[in-house]
């Protein structure tokens, strides 16, 4: 009666602006990743006629249903088709917590806890660091939220091998696959086999085929997003594995585990002011960790050490799996990380702070057997609880204390005002969770079990309060001024934001730093590969423009005007990135988005073709064109076309275009035929017919595109088909079959077994 009432409290608290002053979420990669790349699915949808199989927006192009990253196929994506925008956003962050916080509460009851145990696990795990610092990275939140649903159905599956359990394990598996985050799903079945060694005792004989074949039947319903997603990576810089500089960002520094007793050790992480994070030096060159807070509540973690002490030798999975996950997250801080990297798929897998979801979830689950010993079992384990507690009060005014008396010796940055506040805070959340213990025998079990719970609610909104950041609305969606010009023109404009390769070019706030302008319908080109997953000769062509700028910057007017840029957003001459936001001093914009000159169109053909070997070539190409650049077409050798060095002019016409296909009219004279250029990446999955006959899509300038046209006139079409896609789609709809069958088999067994027994 009392678990709804306090977990609707929670919400309305964690969301209180976004549901009812109609603020949205902005913090870190939602405003500038989530929501431009979300911004594009009913859109392309709509005018690609179906599946959104190509975003024209990215890099000249670039696969968008293929690519896992942006969660195509999930549940809650179908929420855009549904809702307005804005509030389909604020649901991505919202609905995965309630989420979360009904399948913790379902899981330990699973493992027969206490309801109020199974309360103060569910507002630790939804209401806890480690989850809401998972908002600003949607795919790791929607993978992670449903983590206790299907741990649930396989410890039931194990207890007792069935259909319906076999299907719901299966079910959330699928979703799961459905985010595209392969980290989470690598770490799922070290969480299943961890549950089900901790009940053992219960675990059937024959339960393991039936395990294994509900987690393969889970992946096949994820087949539509697991098989083009496995194609896809391997048409991208992550296919050969990621180096060690890069995979080892964000290894977490050891000094970390203090967050599991205390929200703020290493000081507050606030957007703009980095120096608030005053540990930020242990995570160098980062300035800030990858998950913002770690901390499941005080409480939390004494119950999760008093489960360890009380009942050890039964818990060991647990405390196995969540030393691993420490020991993993720590990186290059520890030998495990560059152990691990070496099996199969890891080596695709960067940043190791996101192992710490498995100590995370382990603490919250031994948590709740800890509950059920200090609050409703036996006097002894109060008092050790009480006795932790008490010294975690004195803890915290000796250290208040400690930053006092050293105040005048503390570097001039070190916010010890703040510091103070965080010691002081400490003493308060162990007092407040105290006196429940010292009052049970005028509360009562129930009552001090409720009462433990609302405290542990209270230190977890206050905290997580500062990690839902939220804006107006009119604040992420209003274009800055240097764009509007841009927004406003009805042309099909190609933008190079040179500005957002600036060093420093991070440390700026409100530079519509790349992917946002597609927000407002502008496309991009030679941006960075912000998610690692561009088309590999897209990343190759972006290192060998910067090349080619540093050799001799006269040719990048040129190379973009081949590529069909319309406008460069550059810093004004004198301004600097570390300048205020987007204004500097004299209150002038320190970005200009400057229009190039001549640009060539989508389309249009080619005065000479020349063969090239890889990057090395074109850059040797370009220095020797110089203004013929955007003339040429620089075709890679490695294909094997008989290649007019003088094709014969044409005129080109575009005559129908959407995200997925195009038509062009094409009158070629002369004896030779027409090489005619389109400023669009190349990938396997386009196809040119020429009066209807496949034609090969020939890869130029490392990653743009063309193809040969005969003379006379002819139309061209060129159509967009991922055959992965296709595969993956067969797959899953043959295993969604295959668990509606099983439902639908399973209660005709159940209706035969009722009426057999009616009939007795």
């Amino acid at each position: 009666m009392v678990a709804l009432p306090l977990a609707a409290c929670c919400v309305l608290a964690l969301f209180w602006r976004a549901i009812f002053v109609g603020e949205t979420f902005f913090d870190v990669d939602l405003a500038s990743y989530y929501r431009p790349t979300r911004s594009l699915i009913v859109p392309l949808a709509r005018a690609s006629g179906g599946l959104p199989l190509w975003n024209p927006f990215f890099a000249s192009g670039q696969p968008f249903a293929g690519n896992p990253a942006y969660e195509v196929f999930h549940p809650l994506t179908t929420l855009f088709f549904l809702l307005p925008f804005e509030w389909a956003f604020r649901l991505q962050v919202i609905v995965p917590l309630l989420v979360a916080a009904v399948g913790m509460y379902w899981f330990l009851r699973t493992l027969r806890r206490s309801r109020p145990a199974s309360l103060l696990g569910s507002l630790s795990w939804s209401c806890g660091g480690y989850l809401l610092s998972t908002t600003c990275q949607l795919a790791f939140l929607h993978a992670a939220s449903v983590i206790p649903l299907a741990l649930g159905f396989a410890v039931r599956l194990a207890r007792k091998p069935g259909s319906t359990n076999a299907v719901g394990l299966a079910l959330v598996v699928g979703t799961q696959c459905l985010t595209g985050e392969p980290s989470t799903l690598l770490m799922m079945p070290l969480l299943v086999l961890a549950a089900i060694l901790a009940e053992r005792r219960h675990v059937a004989g024959r339960a393991l085929p039936s395990l294994v074949a509900s987690l393969l039947l889970g992946l096949a319903l994820g087949a539509v997003t697991l098989i083009p997603g496995l194609h896809h990576v391997g048409k991208t810089v992550r296919a050969l594995g990621l180096p060690e500089a890069m995979a080892d960002v964000w290894s977490m520094p050891a000094w970390r585990a203090f967050e599991l007793f205390a929200p703020y050790p290493l000081g507050h992480v606030v957007p703009g002011q980095p120096e608030l994070f005053w540990g930020g030096f242990l995570y160098s060159p980062r300035v800030l960790p990858f998950y913002h807070s770690l901390y499941p509540g005080l409480a939390i973690t004494l119950l999760a050490i008093l489960a360890l002490v009380v009942r050890g030798r039964f818990l060991w999975p647990w405390l196995a799996l969540a030393l691993l996950g420490f020991v993993t997250a720590l990186g290059h801080n520890f030998p495990v990380w560059h152990l691990v990297r070496r099996l199969p798929l890891v080596a695709q897998i960067r940043f190791p702070e996101k192992f710490s979801l498995l100590f995370c979830f382990s603490l919250v689950t031994l948590a709740a057997y800890g509950f059920d010993y200090a609050v409703l079992g036996p006097a002894r384990a109060r008092l050790w609880m009480k006795r932790a507690l008490l010294k975690f009060v004195v803890l915290g005014l000796i250290a208040a204390c400690a930053v006092w008396l050293a105040r005048r010796h503390l570097p001039a940055h070190f916010p010890e005002g703040q510091t103070l506040r965080d010691c002081l805070r400490v003493s308060l959340v162990a007092l407040a969770s105290l006196l429940p213990l010292w009052l049970a025998r005028r509360l009562g079990r129930l009552r001090r079990a409720l009462a433990l719970c609302a405290v542990l609610a209270v230190d977890l909104i206050a905290v997580g309060r500062g990690l839902l950041l939220t804006t107006p609305v009119a604040s992420v969606t209003t274009p800055p001024a240097f764009l509007t010009p841009l927004v406003q023109r009805k042309e099909d404009d190609v933008i190079f934001h040179m500005a957002a390769w600036a060093p420093g070019f991070d440390v700026s706030l409100g530079l519509a730093r790349p992917p946002i302008p597609v927000e407002w319908g502008l496309a991009m080109t030679y941006e960075r590969d912000f998610d690692l997953t561009q088309l590999r000769w897209t990343t190759e062509a972006t290192a060998a423009f910067w090349r080619a700028f540093e050799a001799d910057p006269r040719l990048a007017a040129p190379v973009l005007a081949r590529r069909g840029v319309t406008a460069v957003v550059q810093f004004r001459p004198g301004a600097s990135p570390e300048e205020a936001n987007i204004k500097s001093p004299s209150g002038a914009y320190t970005l200009d988005a400057k229009i190039t000159r001549n640009p060539q169109p989508l389309v249009f053909p080619i005065r000479r073709t020349r063969v090239v070997d890889g990057p090395d070539g074109w850059l040797q190409a370009v220095r020797e064109l110089d203004s013929q650049i955007p003339e040429v077409a620089l075709v890679d050798g490695g294909q094997s076309l008989a290649l007019p060095e003088q094709p014969s002019p044409a005129r080109v016409r575009l005559v129908a275009r959407t995200p997925v296909q195009f038509a062009l009219e094409v009158e070629a004279a002369g004896p030779a035929a027409s090489f005619i250029a389109v400023n669009q990446t190349w990938d396997q999955g386009w196809r040119a017919r020429v009066d209807g006959i496949l034609a090969p899509v020939v890869r130029t300038d490392i990653s743009l595109s063309g193809v040969l046209v005969p003379p006379g006139q002819h139309r061209v079409e060129f159509e967009y088909f991922d055959d992965a896609l296709a595969a993956g789609l067969a797959v899953s709809v043959v295993a969604a079959l295959a668990c509606l069958a099983m439902v639908l088999l399973d209660r005709r067994r159940r209706s035969r077994v009722a009426e057999d027994k009616f009939a007795s």
